[in-house]
């Protein structure tokens, strides 16, 4: 492998990858709803604090996560 750096293709112009950035932004929301595509776009460690905040809160409010959710598969 070598160690040369990575060059953008011409055609990926700052225009390009907002338009890029905006439509990921639109297909999460349709996806998983505004709140989840905000933290999506959080950076790693901010979007880690948020997930471990929403947890604390359910355990607050008396979910209990010791049954694995109905359909989901590992």
């Amino acid at each position: 492998m070598c160690n040369q750096p990575v060059s953008n293709p011409d055609w990926l112009t700052p225009e390009v990858k907002e338009f890029l950035k905006e439509l990921s932004y639109k297909f999460q929301v349709r996806v998983f709803g505004e709140e989840m595509a905000r933290v999506n776009a959080l950076p790693l460690e901010e979007r880690k604090a948020y997930i471990h905040d929403m947890i604390d809160h359910a355990r607050s409010k008396g979910v209990k996560f010791d049954k694995p959710a109905p359909g989901y598969t590992r």
